[in-house]
C-alpha cells in the first residue's frame, strides 16, 4: 500500500507541477502549447515504468525483502502510478471521464503489460550458461513476440472492446481507397480512445482508424490518411523482416544473467548495447517508411493540399509538437512534412521541445544512483 500511495503522489505532484507553463500558455499558438505539454508527457510515461522501479530499488537497499514481496510492490506501486496520471490525461483532455480513461487504460496497458510481464519472465528464466535451457526461453519469448505481431494484439483490442469492425462510412472510404491503389486489405477496423490516429498491420494487412479522426476529419482528409496507411501494405518481404527485427529492441535484456556470468558486471552492458543498436535501426527505418508512405499519400490525394492539412489537424487534435525535440522519433517532423506535401505552414517554424522536465532527470538520477549501489552491493 506504501509503494501504490508513494507512486500515485509523486506521479500526481511531478505532472501538476510540470504542467505550469502549459497553462500560462492558454493563448499560445497551437504549436507553442504542443511544444510546452511535450516533456511534461515524455516524463510521465517515463514515471508510470521508473517510478516503481525507482521505490522498488530504494526501498531494496534499505530494507531489503523476498523477491514474491518485491513484484506485488512493483505491482501496485505501477497501479498507483497510472492512478496519479489520470489528472494529467484530464486536464489535457477535458472531454475525458474516468470510466474512458479506465478503458483506454485497460486496453493500452494491457498489452503493454504483456510484453513487460514476458520480457521479465524470459530474463528470470533465462539460465547462466548456454544450452538447451536457454534455447527453449528464447523459442518460448520469440513465438509469444511474434503471435501479438500476428495479430494477438487486435483480437486482445477486441476482447476488452476497445476496437470493433468500420462502420460502413469509414469501410467505403478505404475500400474505394484500396480500390484505387490495387492493395488488398484483409480487414478494417475502428477504436477507440481520446486520439486521433490510424495504423497499418503489415503482418497481417490490416487497417485501423480511430474514432476521433473520424469525428474531425472529413471523407477527403480520411481517404488522404488512409492512402498513407495503405503505403505500409505495400513493403515488400525484406521490409517486413526488417519491422520485426525493429520490434526487438527489449529483446537483447533477456541476455542479462549470461551476459554477467560470462563477463561479471561488464556483461550487463552487452544487452544494453544491443538494445541501442536495433533501437537506432529501427527508428532509421521507420523515417524512411514513414517519407514514402507520405509521398504515396501526396500522389493519391484529391485536391492538393489535402493531406497536408489532414497531418496538421491530427498534429493539433493530439497536441503533438510540429518539430520534433530530435531526429530519433518514429516520424518526421510535422513541418517538414506538409512542406514536402506543397504546404507551407502559415506560421514560422517552431522551436524544438525539451526532451524532459527537470524533474524527469532528477528520477533517471535517482535511478541510476539506486542501480550503481545495487550492483555495488552485488559485488562485495
Amino acid at each position: 500500500m506504501l509503494h501504490f500511495i508513494a507512486a500515485g503522489l509523486l506521479t500526481a505532484l511531478i505532472n501538476h507541477l510540470g504542467l505550469g507553463a502549459w497553462r500560462r500558455a492558454g493563448a499560445a499558438h497551437w504549436t507553442e502549447r504542443a511544444r510546452l505539454l511535450w516533456p511534461v508527457r515524455v516524463t510521465a510515461g517515463m514515471n508510470i515504468f521508473l517510478l516503481p522501479l525507482v521505490l522498488n530499488l530504494w526501498q531494496q537497499i534499505f530494507s531489503p525483502e523476498p523477491l514474491l514481496m518485491r513484484m506485488a510492490n512493483g505491482l501496485a506501486a505501477l497501479a498507483g502510478a497510472l492512478l496519479g496520471s489520470y489528472p494529467l490525461e484530464r486536464e489535457i483532455f477535458p472531454q475525458l471521464n474516468f470510466r474512458n480513461w479506465r478503458h483506454q487504460v485497460a486496453a493500452g496497458w494491457g498489452i503493454r503489460l504483456s510484453f513487460l510481464v514476458a520480457l521479465v519472465m524470459a530474463g528470470v528464466l533465462m539460465p547462466a550458461a548456454a544450452g538447451w535451457g536457454m534455447l527453449l526461453v528464447v523459442v518460448g519469448y520469440l513465438a509469444f513476440h511474434f503471435a501479438i505481431q500476428r495479430g494477438l494484439v487486435i483480437q486482445y483490442l477486441r476482447l476488452v472492446k476497445f476496437m470493433e469492425p468500420a462502420g460502413p462510412r469509414l469501410q467505403k472510404i478505404v475500400d474505394e481507397a484500396a480500390a484505387r491503389r490495387q492493395v488488398p486489405v484483409r480487414r478494417t477496423w475502428q477504436f477507440g480512445g481520446l486520439l486521433a490516429n490510424a495504423l497499418a498491420f503489415p503482418p497481417t494487412r490490416e487497417l485501423a482508424f480511430s474514432t476521433r479522426l473520424l469525428e474531425i476529419c472529413t471523407d477527403e482528409e480520411i481517404a488522404a490518411i488512409c492512402a498513407h496507411e495503405l503505403a505500409h501494405l505495400t513493403e515488400s518481404k525484406t521490409i517486413l523482416a526488417g519491422r520485426l527485427l525493429g520490434s526487438l529492441t527489449l529483446f537483447p535484456l533477456i541476455f542479462i544473467i549470461p551476459a554477467w556470468g560470462y563477463l561479471g558486471p561488464a556483461g550487463i552492458f552487452l544487452p544494453g548495447l544491443g538494445l541501442v543498436l536495433i533501437s537506432k535501426f529501427t527508428h532509421w527505418l521507420s523515417q524512411r517508411l514513414e517519407k514514402r508512405a507520405d509521398a504515396a499519400a501526396r500522389s493519391e490525394q484529391s485536391n492538393e493540399g489535402v493531406y497536408a492539412r489532414a497531418l496538421e489537424k491530427l498534429y493539433r487534435e493530439n497536441q503533438i509538437p510540429a518539430v520534433n525535440p530530435d531526429n530519433k522519433q518514429t516520424h518526421p517532423h510535422l513541418y517538414d512534412r506538409m512542406v514536402a506535401a506543397g504546404v507551407t505552414p502559415d506560421y514560422p517554424r517552431p522551436a524544438k521541445p525539451r526532451k524532459m522536465t527537470g524533474a524527469g532527470w532528477l528520477i533517471i538520477v535517482a535511478m541510476g544512483m539506486a542501480v550503481g549501489i545495487t550492483m555495488g552491493q552485488l559485488t562485495r
